[in-house]
């Protein structure tokens, strides 16, 4: 092998010329085997098809797992002599590989098209054109980059395996829909984000002419995956009673989380405040314990002031969440001293509670009454507190809120309580009071 000269053959391939003392090989049917020949390796001695097998590993093959009648099966996509695009498939990866090695070498394919657009290649574009936007105009979110990346990551690139995105067509789409179906994993809900994401992927590279055009566009198959949900009972603020907020607080799954509701239902904290506590805030020498708020994680994730001027005040606890506090501390890293870290050793998300809120209200079988879900604790201890006239002035009310606009607290957060018409006159007279 290592007397090779031009004209000897290998295989099916014989030395058309060399380069950098190394031999370029060519089909004897005058077909380019360009990848073939970057692959060469310094020992020659080697089978050349070897080496596409075991460098390569047939991702530029478009091997990708298929279902057929229930079973999961690894399909080959390949354009044939007449350019249409034909299909072999096997129940074992494996199996395929010597299918695949022996089209490579009797060229019963064109393979000479090396320059494909794998759909690894499609989700960067896609992805760098969604961290463009953000930049440049604040939307998408970074929040929504990473969840909707994490589709992409976990559920779309495994499965296509490299393969080239040209070749995507409805039939595998709908392979895909159906794989993730049968894995029962995943909730309608994920499915069908996971389905845009795909299409939205597809769509940046038709845009840049990478490939003829989206399939998905040619499928009205969100229909079938998406399903609706069980609608919840939304409640208005007069059919909550506290002893149903302690519950569905007590729903919460996660530990830490539902420690920073139960704080929020007692001190009617922003979630943004609970978020920024560490453990100089705590005062617990007292005989009433209490807790400063003086900070507050900004949007960006970093740590910052209250949101309102009168956003620093000491709010009361009582002694039963004091002792669930101090269980919570006990079990973190002395030297950590923020209250709340997420995994990442970042503040927790203002999107982590509200996930966490979800699942609860979800469990409990109920929907809160109010957009911004973690605020619910809020606005309900707000009125809560003002029917119980635990604030018979309304500006003690606005101060503990970290509010001094009287009229914004009545307006925004003190709900009225209509049962009946005795109710409401009730409810109307204690609005009354909350004003200027």
């Amino acid at each position: 092998m290592n007397n090779l000269k031009v004209g000897d053959k290998v295989g099916m391939m014989k030395v058309v010329r060399f380069e950098n003392g190394k031999p370029v090989f060519q089909t004897t049917n005058q077909n380019t085997l360009e990848m073939l020949n970057n692959m060469i390796s310094k020992d020659l001695t080697k089978p050349i098809i070897k080496e596409v097998k075991s460098k390569e590993k047939l991702q530029y093959n478009n091997i990708t797992p298929v279902q057929v009648r229930g079973q999961t099966k690894y399909r080959f996509s390949y354009k044939g002599a007449d350019n249409k695009i034909k299909y072999i498939t096997r129940k074992k990866r494996k199996d395929l590989t010597p299918v695949v090695v022996k089209k490579v070498e009797t060229n019963g394919f064109k393979i000479t098209d090396f320059n494909y657009w794998s759909i690894d290649q499609a989700h960067k574009l896609w992805h760098d054109r969604q961290l463009y936007l953000e930049e440049q105009y604040g939307k998408p979110s970074k929040s929504c980059i990473r969840d909707y990346n994490s589709f992409a990551t976990f559920h779309i690139l495994p499965y296509f395996y490299n393969q080239d995105a040209r070749l995507i067509n409805k039939d595998s789409v709908k392979f895909f829909v159906k794989y993730l179906e049968n894995k029962k994993t995943i909730n309608p809900k994920t499915l069908s984000k996971v389905f845009n994401v795909l299409s939205a992927i597809l769509d940046e590279s038709a845009a840049r002419e990478k490939i003829a055009r989206n399939v998905c566009k040619d499928l009205d198959y969100l229909k079938h995956i998406v399903i609706p949900e069980k609608q919840l009972n939304k409640l208005d603020f007069n059919e909550w009673s506290l002893d149903r907020v302690i519950e569905l607080t007590n729903h919460i799954d996660k530990k830490d989380i539902r420690l920073m509701f139960h704080i929020m239902l007692q001190t009617a904290c922003r979630p943004s405040e609970i978020r920024g506590l560490n453990k100089s805030h705590l005062k617990f020498k007292s005989n009433q314990p209490y807790i400063s708020i003086t900070h507050a994680v900004k949007r960006d994730g970093s740590l910052g002031t209250p949101k309102t001027k009168g956003g620093t005040r000491d709010l009361v606890i009582s002694t039963g969440l004091k002792d669930k506090i101090e269980e919570h501390i006990s079990k973190l890293p002395a030297n950590q001293e923020s209250l709340f870290l997420n995994g990442l050793g970042n503040y927790m998300r203002l999107e982590t509670l509200i996930r966490a809120l979800d699942r609860a209200t979800k469990s409990f079988g109920v929907e809160l009454p109010i957009k911004r879900k973690c605020y619910f604790y809020r606005h309900y201890m707000a009125t809560y507190w003002a029917k119980e006239k635990k604030y018979t002035d309304p500006q003690d009310l606005a101060n503990a809120l970290g509010d001094k606009d009287v009229n914004f607290v009545n307006r925004t957060y003190i709900k009225p309580y209509a049962n009946t018409e005795m109710e409401k006159e009730k409810s109307d007279w204690l609005n009354n009071q909350f004003k200027d």
